[in-house]
Parts: structure tokens; sequence; C-alpha cells
């Protein structure tokens, strides 16, 4: 007979103490250690494909991109893929975006996008290397689009964002 097992849930303050083995990314949502794996090559493409983007498209601005940082929220602690801060004494992003891979493809899909409209994020870019879309959620505006490798996405929270899809899936040579 298969019987569930209780998890045993991780306060803030356990959490910051627990040993984290190098190779792993660690976060903690609603009590629960979340592990994956460091991010494969092709997600670090992907991710330096649109830090480089980012970095140029924001350098005139108040505004800069960050990556692989923890965000501390409502005892949660999140690390995002990369995120866009407009006041460097914010704690939290303005704009975050995550890269599917095997395995935080279901944490990101479902659980973030809830927990980032409640931290306030005012969007969520969801990069899904498997099919070459990106899905950007606007907590402002309510709505949720679906982007293909031909399509350009402008961001409604800062303009300035203007992201060619078949760029950030460019392969290194």
């Amino acid at each position: 007979m298969n019987v569930a097992k209780s998890l045993k849930i991780c306060t803030l303050e356990e959490f910051e103490k627990l040993p984290k083995e190098d190779g792993w990314n660690y976060e903690l949502l609603d009590g629960v250690v979340m592990m994956s794996p460091s991010p494969s090559r092709e997600h670090q493409e992907i991710s330096s494909n649109l830090h480089f983007s980012l970095r140029s498209q924001l350098k005139d601005t108040k505004c800069r991109s960050l990556y692989e940082m923890d965000i501390k929220f409502n005892n949660n602690i999140y690390k995002p893929d990369m995120m866009v801060f407009c006041d460097k004494d914010a704690e939290l992003p303005e704009i975050v975006f995550e890269i599917l891979s095997p395995s935080t493809r279901q944490r990101d899909l479902r659980i973030k996008v809830v927990k980032y409209e409640e931290m306030g994020v005012k969007e969520y870019w969801i990069i899904d290397p498997k099919v070459k879309t990106v899905t950007v959620h606007d907590f402002v505006n309510d709505t949720a689009e679906t982007y293909g490798i031909h399509d350009t996405i402008k961001s409604l929270a800062h303009p300035e964002i203007s992201i060619a899809i078949e760029m950030l899936f460019e392969e290194f040579e």
C-alpha cells in the first residue's frame, strides 16, 4: 500500500542555514525546499542572449538587468533566471524572466506565475526553449500573450525593452 509521506516544512531561517551543494539552485516556496540542477548550456545561451539585449537596451535608463539572484518575499526565496530592477534600492524586480527547463517547468508555469503576481511584478516572461515561444504575463493589464519565433515583444511595463524572439534562441557557433 502506498502512503503519502508528509513534507517537513522549512522556515526561512532554517533554509538560510541549510548546507547547499555546488551545482544546484535552491528556492523556498511555501516552506518547501526546491532544488534544481544548474542550467544547461542551451539555457545559458538563451540567458546570455537575453542579458546582452536587455543590458544594451537599458543602458541609458535607470533600469538594470540582473540574473540568478535570490529574491525574498513573504518567507519565500525565489531565484529567477533574469530580472529587471528600475530602482537601485528596490528589493523586488519589476520584470521577471524564467527559462523553462525539465526540472523547473511545472513550478515556473503553475506556481511562480501566481507568486510573482502576488509579489507585485509588472511582467513575467516565460521562455520555452522546447517550442521556441515566449509567454508574457502582464499583471498590470491582467493579460497573457504567447509569441512565436518570428515575433518581437515590446514590454508594456518598460517600452524601451523590445526583444526579437529569434534572437533569444540564436546559438553560439
